[in-house]
């Protein structure tokens, strides 16, 4: 009985393997049959029903199959996520062999697909190929996408009609995989990165339109009024978070001319500097003007021209080499820089030299009257502070009871100014540039002026400082008290007279006092954010560096960058940027020590001084949270503007106990940070700071 009920315990296990095999069998077949028909209609990725299936196991609830790009993209971020599945019947729009996605439009709305596994299109599909995508959602880098997409060709279709929109619009990133027509005048175009690459504009707006480079002569759009088709797509950063937009074209072909450019631009009609900004009927967007004149100064990619009755400072498309004295016609945009106007994305023709204007001789009151700016001015003041930095050489000027700055470019910081000494009376030669306005009703009213000096010769020293000073004062009130005890007669009014003249001297004497104050702190602290300067961080370092010594204790240096500052001062504009400094700034002292210092070195940098550390583990502790707490969102205008900083961590453990080895391996940690994705900090090694800097 035993024996018997074995077998059929045997036989039952037998037949129960045949029946899994073929099943097996059965599946394998179809899988085959399957992924041939995958082969015979050019599909390039897996089927429709595994990626459904695969997105129902991830996600138990029944997920609705997406069949319009609206419906794609209206998607949030965290919807997309979750995969949907994807059915849609499009036209690519904009497709590049070298990428592994692509624009599409169905008529309604447009997505960007991506392939399996990121595949490199080829020549697999082109702009107006009619094809049923079988994929799942994504959240992309900035808006929904299909990704992982299957893609069957169905034959050729017309592209649809564009939208048209304005580069406002299309600025604001809602316009996202969308296909979109605008208009704009071509600033400059050229190669990059195999692409043709064009900056469009529309008033104070721009955008880069990138198409394949097929050959075809682009010069003649430079200059010219034209209607580009294409899909927007965002610039982002890495949080996903949108800071510019791009348009990609399919060719060159879909840049329609609406305007041709000038033939010649140096053949429009010369106009007077004073004209530029005047009204002018009948002119179009983003018109060229043509001005002449005798470059005064340069600075940077800035040409100072003036035509003999009134300056402006004109911006190359490059770096110009212009000189004083060279007389140039300059062909380019007019604009608006917030306090004054200047002359974008010009061009030169050099046509000889011719002498100079003569400078003109003002005050402070008619610099503030704005009428000046751009012009070569001379006026003189009195010498209050000098400081001199890697990028500039700046002087305070008093003149009149107002304050106001002249610089003189980094390049020429190496050039000494001998028997230049504070309390100097001095006359500057130079450019008038407003700094700072302010708004009264419908004028913007100057506040403040620089005077952007060429070379130290527009410096001359006209008086030494005075030998007044109280300590002489005093020693000829000794000699006047000692004549009157030699002469009675006069003893009263001598006593009266000495009297009235004390107390004259002791409030010159408060006066200059606190005048010393005001300069000594404007020396010390950043005049936008309050913090520390650099000559006070040395000082600081090195008695740091010298109580280490002593007492055998750590310190470190923290550099600290603001990712991407460039961008909030490029699309929020420059008081924005100083808000964000300010914010960043306030934001650095309340994180670190009362003991520590925090020191302003130029632009977005900043270094905090840690003395005194126990272990050097305290300042990764320290730079951890100074990279959250300067990475909260800034608030300005009702909107949120993402910040985020890269900190290099320098110890004495690693550099010794050397100033420049501690702010030169801060500054390698920091650009370590840069390079491994920016918001994070990155403590230096010995290896890394045995790295040439280069």
């Amino acid at each position: 009985m035993r024996i018997r009920v074995c077998f059929g315990h045997s036989l039952f296990i037998l037949f129960a393997a045949v029946f899994a095999a073929l099943l097996y069998a059965g599946s394998e077949g179809a899988e085959a049959q399957s992924t041939g028909m995958q082969r015979n209609s050019a599909t390039v990725r897996t089927p429709k029903s595994l990626v459904i299936h695969q997105a129902a196991r991830e996600h138990p609830l029944q997920l609705p199959t997406l069949t319009t790009a609206y419906a794609v993209h209206s998607l949030t971020r965290d919807q997309a996520k979750l995969h949907y599945p994807v059915d849609l019947r499009a036209v690519c729009v904009v497709c590049f062999p070298e990428w592994w996605g692509f624009f599409a439009n169905d008529g309604a709305a447009g997505v960007y697909v991506q392939t399996k596994d990121h595949v490199l299109l080829n020549a697999v599909i082109h702009p107006g190929s009619w094809f049923e995508v079988v994929g799942v959602t994504d959240a992309g880098e900035y808006a929904p996408v299909i990704d992982q997409g299957t893609i069957r060709i169905l034959g050729e279709k017309p592209v649809p009609p564009a939208r048209p929109i304005s580069l406002d619009q299309l600025s604001t990133g809602a316009e996202d995989g969308q296909w979109i027509e605008f208009e704009g005048t071509v600033r400059s175009a050229s190669i990059r990165e195999s692409m043709v690459s064009m900056v469009v504009a529309s008033g104070r707006l721009q955008i880069e339109v990138m198409t394949p480079q097929d050959g075809r002569d682009f010069d003649p759009l430079i200059h010219a009024r034209v209607r580009i088709r294409g899909a927007a797509g965002p610039i982002f950063n890495q949080r996903h978070q949108l800071i510019g937009v791009n348009v990609y074209a399919p060719s060159l072909k879909t840049v329609k001319i609406l305007q041709p450019a000038p033939a010649d631009p140096f053949s429009l009609p010369l106009k007077p500097v004073m004209r530029v900004f005047e009204y002018s009927p009948g002119a179009g967007p983003d018109h060229l003007v043509r001005i002449r004149g005798v470059v005064t100064a340069r600075w940077g990619q800035t040409v100072f021209i003036s035509d003999g009755v009134q300056g402006a400072g004109v911006q190359g498309s490059e770096k110009s080499t212009l000189q004083p004295g060279e007389m140039v016609d300059a062909v380019g945009y007019p604009a608006l820089d917030g306090h004054g106007h200047t002359i974008d994305d010009a061009v030169f023709r050099q046509l000889g030299t011719a002498p100079l204007p003569e400078p003109k001789s003002i005050g402070v009151k008619e610099a503030l009257a704005g009428d000046y700016e751009g012009d070569l001015v001379r006026l003189n003041g009195r010498l209050i502070e000098q400081q001199n930095a890697a990028d500039e050489y700046n002087l305070l000027i008093d003149s009149g009871g107002m304050v106001f700055s002249a610089v003189l470019p980094g390049e020429l910081n190496a050039q000494t100014f001998a028997g230049l000494r504070n309390g100097s009376q001095i006359q500057l030669t130079g450019i008038c540039v407003i700094t700072e306005t302010e708004a009264s009703r419908h004028f913007r009213l100057p506040k403040a002026f620089q005077i952007l000096l060429r070379t130290p010769a527009d410096i001359v020293v006209m008086r030494a400082p005075s030998w007044w000073t109280p300590a002489h004062a005093f020693f000829l009130l000794a000699l006047a008290l000692f004549a009157t005890l030699t002469v009675l007669v006069w003893v009263v009014a001598l006593r009266r007279r000495v009297a009235q003249q004390t107390t004259l001297l002791r409030q010159q004497a408060d006066r200059l006092r606190e005048s010393e104050q005001r300069y000594r702190h404007m020396a010390q602290h950043d005049a936008l954010t309050g913090l520390a300067t650099r000559l006070v961080l040395q000082d600081r370092l090195s008695q740091a560096l010298e109580t280490a010594k002593r007492n055998d204790a750590g310190l470190a240096l923290l550099m600290v960058d603001i990712d991407n500052f460039k961008v909030i001062n490029d699309t929020l504009g420059h008081h924005a940027g100083d808000e964000v400094l300010r914010s960043m700034a306030d934001r650095l002292v309340k994180t670190v020590r009362k003991s520590d210092t925090v020191a302003r070195m130029g632009g977005d940098e900043f270094i905090v001084l840690l003395n005194e550390l126990d272990e050097p583990l305290n300042a990764e502790l320290i730079a951890e949270k100074i990279v959250a707490s300067l990475s909260a969102p800034f608030r300005t205008e009702g909107c949120e503007t993402p910040v985020s900083v890269s900190v290099g961590v320098c110890t004495a453990a690693v550099a010794g106990l050397d100033a420049d080895a501690l702010l030169r391996g801060a500054d390698l940690a920091m650009y370590q940070a840069k390079e491994h994705g920016r918001n994070c900090f990155w403590v230096l090694t010995p290896d890394l700071l045995d790295t040439p800097s280069g």
